[in-house]
Order: C-alpha cells, then sequence, then structure tokens
C-alpha cells in the first residue's frame, strides 16, 4: 500500500485533508485513517444523540437490541404469511425463541430511545 500524496488530495472532496489524515485501500481508494472512529461517533450520535459520552460496548448492546426489535417485527410478518403452514410456524418459534434468549443474554445498558 503507498502513502497518500499531496497530488491525490487534489481532488474536491479531499482538499481540506492532509496527507497524513488519510490511506489508499488495496482497492486503490482514498480514504480517511480516522473512519472507523468517526463512523462510531456518528452511530453512537443517531442512538443515544450528539452530546452523550458513551462507552464502545454501549453502542454495540444499543444496535444488538435494535436487531432484536426488528428481527421480532419480522418473525411477525412471517407468522401472518405462514400462518397455515405448521412447519413454517414451528420454525418461526425456533427463531423467537433464539433472539428472546440472546437478548436475555445481552448486557442490560440503558440507551436513550432504544
Amino acid at each position: 500500500m503507498r502513502e497518500v500524496t499531496e497530488q491525490d488530495l487534489r481532488a474536491p472532496q479531499y482538499r481540506e485533508g492532509k496527507p497524513d489524515e488519510y490511506e489508499i485501500r488495496d482497492d486503490g481508494k482514498i480514504v480517511r485513517k480516522d473512519r472507523f472512529v468517526r463512523g462510531m461517533q456518528d452511530i453512537a450520535a443517531i442512538l443515544f444523540g450528539a452530546r452523550h459520552q458513551y462507552e464502545i460496548a454501549e453502542v454495540v448492546a444499543a444496535v444488538h437490541r435494535m436487531q432484536g426489535v426488528r428481527a421480532k417485527d419480522l418473525i411477525e410478518q412471517a407468522r401472518d404469511v405462514f400462518e397455515s403452514e405448521p412447519k413454517a410456524l414451528e420454525c418461526l418459534d425456533y427463531m423467537q425463541a433464539v433472539i428472546d434468549t440472546q437478548a436475555d443474554r445481552a448486557p442490560a445498558q440503558g440507551a436513550a430511545g432504544v
């Protein structure tokens, strides 16, 4: 992987940056080195609000809770579709039990609005 040069930063989307803030991925795209940190900050701001102090585990737990809520919604929708199929309903019951078990094991950390 080569270093980012000032020549690479002449494109409009990179003009405000410094070469040491970017790297070139294996696919050749120029990306910010701190993209994962910025991504986590964006996710935490969506979950808790921009001024909330958070731990990574708290963000992960909130995303898992959201995932469980979404999965439960999908299972309920599937029940409506497969209401006359006993084997399908049996599978949905199993899926629901797995989700409930995972929710019971998740750390109980409060997240506003989640």
